[in-house]
Protein backbone atom coordinates (compact mmCIF):
# COMPACT_ATOMS: atom_id res chain seq x y z
CA UNK A 1 0.00 0.00 0.00
CA UNK A 2 1.47 3.36 -0.98
CA UNK A 3 1.24 6.66 0.92
CA UNK A 4 -1.59 8.00 -1.24
CA UNK A 5 -3.72 4.91 -0.58
CA UNK A 6 -2.93 5.05 3.16
CA UNK A 7 -3.92 8.72 3.33
CA UNK A 8 -7.21 8.10 1.56
CA UNK A 9 -8.12 5.10 3.72
CA UNK A 10 -6.57 5.39 7.16
CA UNK A 11 -4.69 8.59 7.98
CA UNK A 12 -6.14 11.75 9.51
CA UNK A 13 -4.69 15.07 10.57
CA UNK A 14 -3.29 14.78 14.11
CA UNK A 15 -4.52 18.32 14.92
CA UNK A 16 -8.15 18.26 13.77
CA UNK A 17 -8.75 14.64 12.68
CA UNK A 18 -9.63 15.95 9.22
CA UNK A 19 -9.03 14.30 5.86
CA UNK A 20 -5.47 14.39 4.46
CA UNK A 21 -4.71 14.84 0.77
CA UNK A 22 -1.55 13.37 -0.75
CA UNK A 23 0.36 15.66 -3.10
CA UNK A 24 3.77 15.47 -4.77
CA UNK A 25 5.32 18.76 -5.87
CA UNK A 26 8.80 18.80 -7.43
CA UNK A 27 9.84 15.46 -5.89
CA UNK A 28 8.56 16.62 -2.49
CA UNK A 29 5.80 14.44 -1.05
CA UNK A 30 3.34 15.78 1.50
CA UNK A 31 0.01 15.17 3.17
CA UNK A 32 -2.13 18.29 3.25
CA UNK A 33 -4.88 19.21 5.71
CA UNK A 34 -7.14 21.84 4.17
CA UNK A 35 -8.85 22.50 7.53
CA UNK A 36 -5.66 23.40 9.40
CA UNK A 37 -3.94 24.85 6.31
CA UNK A 38 -0.78 22.80 6.97
CA UNK A 39 1.09 19.98 5.34
CA UNK A 40 3.03 17.10 6.82
CA UNK A 41 6.17 15.89 5.04
CA UNK A 42 6.54 12.37 3.68
CA UNK A 43 10.12 11.08 3.81
CA UNK A 44 11.08 7.78 2.16
CA UNK A 45 7.38 6.88 1.92
CA UNK A 46 6.89 7.46 5.67
CA UNK A 47 4.36 10.16 6.66
CA UNK A 48 5.73 12.40 9.42
CA UNK A 49 2.49 13.18 11.25
CA UNK A 50 3.90 15.11 14.20
CA UNK A 51 2.18 18.42 14.93
CA UNK A 52 5.55 20.08 15.53
CA UNK A 53 6.61 19.08 11.99
CA UNK A 54 3.50 20.55 10.35
CA UNK A 55 4.33 23.29 7.84
CA UNK A 56 1.96 26.19 7.21
CA UNK A 57 0.59 26.25 3.67
CA UNK A 58 0.37 30.04 3.74
CA UNK A 59 3.42 31.38 1.94
CA UNK A 60 4.69 27.90 1.05
CA UNK A 61 3.68 27.95 -2.61
CA UNK A 62 1.14 25.15 -2.15
CA UNK A 63 -2.25 26.15 -3.55
CA UNK A 64 -4.96 24.28 -1.66
CA UNK A 65 -7.65 25.67 -3.94
CA UNK A 66 -6.36 23.31 -6.65
CA UNK A 67 -6.82 20.22 -4.44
Amino acid sequence: MNVKEMAEEFLVCPKCRGHLIYKKIKEKEMLICKNCRVYYPVEDEIPILLTEDAVSIDGSGVNIDEL
